[in-house]
């Protein structure tokens, strides 16, 4: 067999046609970009192809906002000394009137199903009405009515459900391009630490709870295409 390499530079046709179609690859994040623009198909999905810290400026204070919502992904285990559970994440986005967007708070904890549900609510409590709340579902009918009864539980507040079905680094795409490109910030604060961490060992870290949370935020503000449950316009 004879291979003969190519690229998108050897299609001058396509390029014609669709000039725009050069700047979408060149707009995938990193291991994408590598194999659909530059033929790379050797490289593989590792800690930190997707984000790294410096993609992202650690900001004093944040603008004006025109959107804030609150995505939880939940779990359900107290952390012992002889164990190592997923953690509870809610991650707060907003986006700027500037088109950017900000991650101005994490909240991460390891508790019971009834803990879970306390901290949701006072979380929701202090972020105030106008932060509209995004709930992980889980699969089978136990996901639905468990969504039903903390949508009850925190009335007066915008309660949305996500049923996700696309795997983690499909989900976690959108918002890793936007993170290489510079468009998100995040709001100097004690959690910093931890959020970068986590991202920077994706998809390879034992954890990546931070992670779902932070796509899911991304993906439920931008209403990128995925299940979604319950969701209104703006």
């Amino acid at each position: 067999f004879t291979f003969i390499s190519a690229s998108i530079f050897d299609n001058k046709k396509l390029l014609e046609i669709d000039p725009g179609y050069l700047a979408n690859l060149h707009a995938l994040p990193y291991v994408e970009r590598e194999r659909l623009l530059n033929g790379n198909w050797n490289v593989k999905p590792s800690s930190g192809l997707y984000f790294k810290t410096h993609y992202f400026e650690v900001v004093e204070a944040i603008p004006k906002t025109t959107k804030k919502i609150r995505y939880w992904d939940r779990a359900s285990t107290k952390k012992t000394e002889t164990n190592d559970p997923d953690a509870t994440v809610g991650i707060k986005l907003e986006k700027g009137e500037n088109g950017l967007f900000y991650v101005s708070d994490m909240v991460r904890v390891f508790e019971s199903p009834l803990g879970v549900e306390q901290t949701i609510k006072n979380t929701a409590s202090r972020d105030g009405r106008d932060c509209h709340i995004y709930l992980e579902q889980d699969p089978g009918q136990a996901g639905k009515m468990e969504m039903d009864y903390l949508t009850r539980s925190l009335a007066g507040y915008v309660v949305k459900s996500n049923k996700v079905s696309q795997d983690k680094v499909t989900r976690a795409l959108p918002v890793s391009s936007q993170c290489e490109a510079g468009n998100i910030k995040v709001l100097k604060g004690s959690w910093n630490d931890q959020f970068f961490k986590e991202l920077e060992n994706f998809p390879d870290g034992k954890h990546d709870d931070i992670v779902d949370s932070f796509s899911g935020a991304f993906n439920m503000m931008n209403n990128a295409g995925y299940s979604l449950e319950n969701l209104s316009r703006w």
